[in-house]
């Protein structure tokens, strides 16, 4: 099989088979292990995400439906956008269409968790994305690893499973909640709508292969406006607020594969406005994007 037959297996496998296990998610120097429990029940996906690091922290997928269980006293981004398990490379990916900015290749067979694994690379054609490491299990299709690297193959971010057991013969009490606290709930549907709303605001250049796949704001004193233009794979999003005295301007790597730069442009009208784009791309690609940032009439 092509290593574009492989991927494109992976949105189908994850859709018919249930799995336990237990992954490492290394973003930079910092590292973390989580439990996870994915289940299929007449087609709808259910699943338990819990990190086994620090405080207490629960993700229950039921479908589009996801609740979030934090501990009452404790603060997490969790109770505001639940992640994704990093082991899901993207949904509904076209990977006929990525194929135009990605060159794939299958760099060997290998064994993650115990289990036989293909390892396909992803390499920019344009240098202006990071380099993509996946490995898929050789029975089911389901993704076990994934990697991002620099383009000098300095590995940035990796999630791993190191141990699974894959269509265990019953699921039904492991997908139940096992903490208590402070419940949040949202629809993935309201995340994966697509903009609608007209800009007065763009970024001029892209690289290719991007859109606009959302966009947020908000309307008390300290506005804040989010655009988030994403390929499939990688995304990254561009924020505009009034600029406080604290607001500066910078470039550089927040964490693992996440850069993040800030600048100020300025209207024909003389307002002043803070830019901040922060996503997974290469910082010189990050910077170009958000020197290009424009106000429009």
């Amino acid at each position: 099989m092509t290593p574009i037959e492989l991927l494109s297996m992976l949105d189908e496998a994850r859709k018919e088979n249930s799995f336990i296990g237990t992954f490492i998610h290394r973003r930079g120097d910092s590292v973390n292990s989580y439990h996870i429990v994915h289940g299929i029940q007449d087609g709808v996906q259910y699943e338990r995400l819990k990190s086994l690091d620090g405080a207490p922290r629960e993700i229950l997928r039921d479908g589009e439906s996801v609740t979030c269980i934090l501990p009452e006293d404790v603060g997490s981004r969790w109770d505001q956008i639940p992640p994704l398990s990093p082991l899901v490379p993207g949904e509904n990916v076209d990977w006929k269409e990525i194929q135009k900015w990605l060159k794939f290749t299958i760099l060997s067979h290998s064994w993650i968790a115990g289990r036989e694994a293909i390892l396909i690379e992803a390499q920019s054609i344009e240098q202006d994305r990071f380099i993509r490491r996946y490995g898929i299990d050789a029975e089911t299709g389901l993704l076990l690893k994934t990697e991002i690297l620099n383009s000098e193959g300095r590995s940035l971010e990796l999630a791993q499973f190191t141990q699974i057991k894959i269509n265990p013969s019953n699921l039904k009490e492991e997908l139940a909640p096992t903490l208590k606290g402070k419940v949040t709930k949202f629809d993935r549907r309201h995340w994966n709508k697509s903009a609608t709303t007209s800009v007065n605001w763009k970024p001029d250049w892209l690289p290719s292969g991007f859109h606009l796949t959302g966009v947020t704001s908000g309307e008390d004193k300290n506005f804040v406006e989010a655009y988030t233009y994403s390929d499939g794979l990688s995304s990254f999003s561009i924020f505009r607020e009034q600029p406080s005295a604290q607001f500066v301007e910078m470039e550089g790597r927040g964490g693992g594969a996440t850069v993040a730069v800030s600048r100020v442009i300025e209207t024909e009208k003389g307002e002043k406005w803070g830019i901040t784009l922060v996503g997974e791309i290469p910082v010189e690609t990050a910077k170009r994007v958000a020197s290009s940032v424009s106000m429009l009439n």
